[in-house]
C-alpha cells in the first residue's frame, strides 16, 4: 500500500509539473473539465497507430454523446477541386478500425455518421448520472495513417497526427455540432480539456507534441522501444509528430515558455535559424500584447506534405519549403501566423466551421501586427496586400459570400482568403488607424481574457467592440464581416466618429500636460 502512494505520489507531482503553469491569467483545471487518457503504440515503418483512448466527461445530453474520428474520412477517396488542393494528386487512402467501443466498461451499440460515431448512454447499466460523477467511454482503435499532403500522414522521416484521437463533438445552446470534415479551411470546433497520453515508439524515433515534450517521463525498459508519458492541461486538441534521427533542434526560452524549431539535416540551417528566431520573437510579442502564453513549451515542426501551416495548441506544422534554400520570408511569415493562432483558437476557442474569420482573420491581423513591428519593409507590403484583397469584393458581393458563413458556402480557397483572412485583418487595420494601436490592442486583450479557454463568437465580439467605441458596432460590422455594401457609409462615418475622439482625446491629453 505504501509502494502504491509512493507511485501515486510521484505520479501527481509529474502531472502538476506538466501542466502549464504560468501567469496569474492561467486557469486551473476545473475538477469537472473533460480528461482524455490515451495509450497508443506508434510504428513508423509500417505507418501504424494503435491503442485505446478514455473519455471521462459530464454529459450534456442524458441519452448520447457523439465523437469525432476525423481519420474514417481518409479512409476513402474524395475527388474534387477543393480535396485535390488539400491532399495533393499522389494519395492513398488510410484504414481505421474501432476495435471495441464502450461505456463504463460495457460493450455499446455505436452507430457512425460519416467521420461521427453515436454512442447511446442512456441504455447503459450501472451509469452515472453524469451530475455528480463523470461518464466513461472507451474506445479502442486502431489505424494505417493515408498518404497525402494534408494535416496527418507521412513521408520517409516523419509521421505528423493531426485530429488523429477521438474527440468529443461540441454540444452547446445551438444543439449537437457534428460537421464533417470540409477540404476548405480548418473544419473543427472542440472545448478544452486534460491529456494524458503514453506513447509507444521504436527507441531510434523522437516526438513533439501538445504537451510539454522536454519535461515528460521515458520509460525505455523495454529493448528497442520507449514510451513517452505526456501530459496537457487546458488543450482544445492533441497533435503529435514522429521523427527519425534526420530531425535536429533548435531551442530558445521565451519567457517561461521552451521554444523548439524542428528541422531536417538537409534543410537549410539559415531558413531554420530564421523560422525559429520568429517564433520567438512573436511569441514573446503577442504575450505582451494580448496575454502571456500559459504554456511551458511550444514546437514548430517541419512536415511533409504541403498544408503550408498548421496550428494546434502548443505545437504547430509547417510543410518542407519553408525550410528550403531561398525561401526569404516565407517561412517567416507563416511561422508568425500559426503563433498568434496559440492565442487565436488556442486559448480563445471558436467554431472554426461557422466562424473562421474569429480565428484566421484575427491571427492574420496579429501577424501584421508583429510585422510592422519587427519586419517593417515585409509588414507594409503585406498589409497593403491584404487592404487590396479585402476590399476587392465587388464580385463576391455578387455572389452573396461573406466573412461570416459557414465552410461549405465558400466555392474556392481564393475567396475563402480574400474573406476570411484579409478583409477581417484589413478590418482590424483601419479600426488600428482609428484607434492608434494601444487601443485596438487593449480591446483585444480583453477579449483574450475574457474568453481565455473558452468558446467566442462574434457576438461576443460586437458587444466588446461596442463598448470600447462608446457606441453600437453593428453597421460597422455589417459592412465589414457580413458584407453588406448598403452599410458602407454608415460604416465609414462611425470609423470617421472613432478617429475624431481619439484625436480630441490626445488634443485634451496635450493640454492637461501642458498645464
Amino acid at each position: 500500500m505504501k509502494n502504491w502512494l509512493a507511485v501515486l505520489g510521484i505520479a501527481f507531482l509529474a502531472w502538476s509539473l506538466a501542466i502549464p503553469a504560468a501567469a496569474d491569467e492561467q486557469k486551473q483545471p476545473l475538477s469537472r473539465e473533460t480528461l482524455y487518457k490515451a495509450d497508443v503504440r506508434i510504428d513508423p515503418q509500417k505507418r501504424q497507430v494503435a491503442g485505446s483512448v478514455e473519455i471521462r466527461f459530464w454529459p450534456k445530453d442524458a441519452e448520447r454523446a457523439y465523437v469525432h474520428l476525423y481519420p474514417l474520412a481518409f479512409t476513402e477517396e474524395h475527388k474534387s477541386v477543393l480535396w485535390d488542393e488539400l491532399l495533393g494528386k499522389d494519395v492513398e487512402p488510410g484504414t481505421y478500425d474501432n476495435t471495441r467501443i464502450a461505456v463504463e466498461g460495457k460493450q455499446a451499440a455505436a452507430k457512425r455518421i460519416g467521420d461521427v460515431i453515436e454512442v447511446p448512454l442512456a441504455q447503459t447499466e450501472g451509469m452515472p448520472a453524469g451530475e455528480t460523477e463523470p461518464v466513461r467511454l472507451q474506445l479502442d482503435f486502431s489505424m494505417t495513417l493515408p498518404r497525402n499532403d494534408g494535416r496527418m500522414s507521412y513521408d520517409d522521416h516523419a509521421m505528423w497526427l493531426g485530429n488523429w484521437l477521438p474527440i468529443l463533438a461540441v454540444r452547446d445552446q445551438q444543439g449537437w455540432h457534428l460537421d464533417p470534415y470540409e477540404p476548405i479551411g480548418d473544419p473543427f470546433f472542440s472545448e478544452t480539456a486534460n491529456y494524458e497520453v503514453n506513447v509507444t515508439l521504436p527507441d531510434s524515433y523522437q516526438l513533439a507534441s501538445t504537451a510539454t515534450d522536454h519535461a515528460a517521463i521515458v520509460d525505455s525498459t523495454v529493448h528497442g522501444q520507449k514510451t513517452y508519458r505526456l501530459q496537457a492541461g487546458n488543450v482544445r486538441d492533441f497533435a503529435l509528430v514522429v521523427m527519425d534521427a534526420t530531425y535536429h533542434v533548435l531551442e530558445t526560452k521565451a519567457g517561461n515558455t521552451v521554444v523548439r524549431t524542428w528541422y531536417r539535416e538537409k534543410d537549410s540551417l539559415d531558413q531554420a535559424k530564421g523560422n525559429h528566431l520568429a517564433a520567438v520573437q512573436s511569441l514573446r510579442y503577442f504575450g505582451s500584447q494580448f496575454g502571456t502564453y500559459p504554456y511551458t513549451e511550444y514546437d514548430v515542426v517541419r512536415t511533409g506534405g504541403s498544408i503550408n501551416g498548421m496550428e494546434y495548441p502548443s505545437i504547430v506544422f509547417l510543410d518542407g519549403r519553408h525550410f528550403q534554400p531561398g525561401g526569404g520570408s516565407y517561412g517567416v511569415v507563416t511561422t508568425v501566423h500559426e503563433t498568434a493562432h496559440q492565442w487565436f483558437y488556442s486559448l480563445v476557442g471558436n467554431n472554426q466551421v461557422d466562424d473562421a474569420w474569429l480565428d484566421e482573420g484575427f491571427a492574420e491581423y496579429a501577424t501584421l501586427a508583429f510585422l510592422a513591428e519587427s519586419y517593417p519593409d515585409l509588414a507594409e507590403s503585406r498589409v497593403l496586400l491584404r487592404q487590396k484583397r479585402g476590399m476587392d469584393t465587388q464580385e463576391y458581393v455578387q455572389e452573396h459570400l461573406r466573412p461570416w458563413q459557414a465552410l461549405h458556402a465558400f466555392p474556392d480557397n481564393q475567396s475563402y482568403s480574400d474573406l476570411v483572412y484579409s478583409r477581417t485583418s484589413a478590418m482590424l487595420w483601419a479600426l488600428r488607424e482609428a484607434w492608434g494601436e494601444e487601443r485596438l490592442h487593449d480591446a483585444l486583450r480583453q477579449y483574450v481574457s475574457t474568453n481565455r479557454y473558452g468558446i467566442a463568437s462574434g457576438s461576443a465580439w460586437k458587444a466588446l467592440l461596442a463598448d470600447t467605441a462608446g457606441e453600437d458596432a453593428g453597421a460597422f460590422l455589417d459592412y465589414w464581416i457580413n458584407l453588406d455594401v448598403t452599410k458602407k457609409e454608415e460604416a465609414a462615418a462611425w470609423l470617421e466618429r472613432q478617429r475624431f475622439w481619439r484625436s480630441r482625446s490626445g488634443q485634451r491629453t496635450e493640454e492637461m500636460a501642458e498645464k
